[in-house]
């Protein structure tokens, strides 16, 4: 998905289970993500330069976030944190 210029929002599956690094780097319009409770980790850069990201709730099945997972994220306002993650890379 990285580079999808025209995304503007995503479900994603219960069978998806992490996202990987740079999964969704540079989707400019990306602006509403719903990420099941299937995903445990969430991968470096996942969701870099996404600018018009402006919220976005993680799961309490995520234990892991990925380095600059959110850089470049200059619109993210809020960011629901479970309990459950146990790690932040930065």
């Amino acid at each position: 998905m990285q580079n999808c210029t025209s995304l503007v929002s995503i479900t994603l599956p219960t069978s998806v289970t992490q996202i990987d690094n740079q999964a969704f780097r540079d989707c400019t319009l990306l602006a509403t993500i719903t990420i099941p409770a299937s995903v445990t980790q969430i991968g470096e850069s996942a969701f870099y330069n996404c600018i018009s990201l402006a919220s976005i709730t993680i799961p309490a099945s995520v234990t892991q976030i990925g380095e600059h997972a959110f850089r470049g994220c200059t619109s993210l306002a809020s960011i629901t944190l479970p309990a459950s993650v146990t790690q932040i890379d930065w």
